[in-house]
């Protein structure tokens, strides 16, 4: 289970430490796709097959189906932590994450998200003052 919010710079080779609290818990090879209001997910390697295997049950035919299949597979990496628990985010998912520099690494219990630090801001801050409607709804 993945908990908590940590803050990160990106090094001069565009690596960004993941927190010690996740380490463990992710195996010697891991999942980074794109995200929901352009975070970053990471799966784990069991989270990813069971993800993967849900999308394979969504019937081709649909146009819709296939867009979210193609988009999901196409944009994810295969990747895993460095010898100092760092890892590579490339150009594309950097690019469309819109990180450059400091990002908030999230825990969302069987995933974990990396923001840029200030989409984060701006998103916790809507939804803070919406929280008692969201969870009445």
């Amino acid at each position: 289970m993945f908990l908590g919010e940590f803050t990160h710079k990106l090094d001069s080779k565009n690596r960004i430490m993941m927190p010690s609290e996740f380490r463990d818990d992710l195996s010697e090879e891991f999942y980074i796709t794109k995200g929901p209001e352009n975070s970053l997910v990471i799966y784990t390697k069991d989270e990813f097959e069971r993800q993967s295997l849900r999308l394979d049950e969504l019937v081709n035919e649909n146009k819709k189906n296939r867009a979210i299949k193609r988009l999901f597979f196409s944009s994810t990496i295969k990747t895993s932590l460095d010898k100092q628990g760092r890892v590579l985010l490339n150009k594309n998912l950097r690019d469309y994450a819109h990180i450059e520099s400091e990002a908030m690494i999230i825990g969302n219990n069987l995933t974990i998200e990396i923001w840029d630090l200030d989409l984060w801001q701006e998103y916790i801050n809507e939804v803070e003052v919406n929280l008692s409607d969201i969870m009445d709804d």
